[in-house]
């Protein structure tokens, strides 16, 4: 990357987005992670399943047989997503209850370091392949309303 899903977890309001709730139906892109750093990177979408949006689809002027197709993409997608976002918070949670001892041992806290950013970037990618495979589905006019409508969501 949250407390809704992808986009989720994952850069400026790049393909990071919030933590998967398990609905994939909802998920937002925050330009400001959960620490309060902001988010750097692509944003390749909306907030939410933007392409079921009636406004938004009327917007791209979508066809049925197009968010038929993102929604497959989407949901093949969504249980690596979340597996991916599971184990990066393990991992946040494993650097955060390092032991008084371990956190002495410079070895062991960039270690943990760096499991924590291997998760993030896995997730990062994964969000990313998901919404570059959406994004295949629209037209070159449809691309460009797209990036439009994401420049006018800054």
């Amino acid at each position: 990357m949250g407390t809704g899903s992808p986009g989720g977890m994952m850069p400026p309001r790049g393909p990071a987005i919030n933590p998967p709730t398990g609905n994939p139906g909802h998920f937002e892109r925050p330009a400001i992670d959960a620490h309060g750093q902001p988010r750097m990177g692509l944003q390749l979408g909306l907030t939410g399943r933007w392409w079921d949006d009636h406004g938004t689809s009327k917007k791209l002027n979508l066809n049925p047989d197009q968010q038929r197709r993102m929604d497959t993409i989407f949901e093949t997608n969504w249980p690596t997503i979340t597996n991916l976002y599971t184990n990066l918070q393990r991992e946040q949670i494993g650097l955060a209850n390092l032991s008084r001892s371990d956190l002495q041992d410079e070895t062991k806290v960039f270690a943990a370091i760096d499991r924590v950013s291997q998760a993030r970037t896995n997730l990062e990618k994964e969000y990313a392949h998901t919404f570059l495979q959406i994004r295949q589905q629209l037209d070159p006019q449809q691309l460009d309303a797209l990036d439009h409508e994401i420049a006018s969501s800054h």
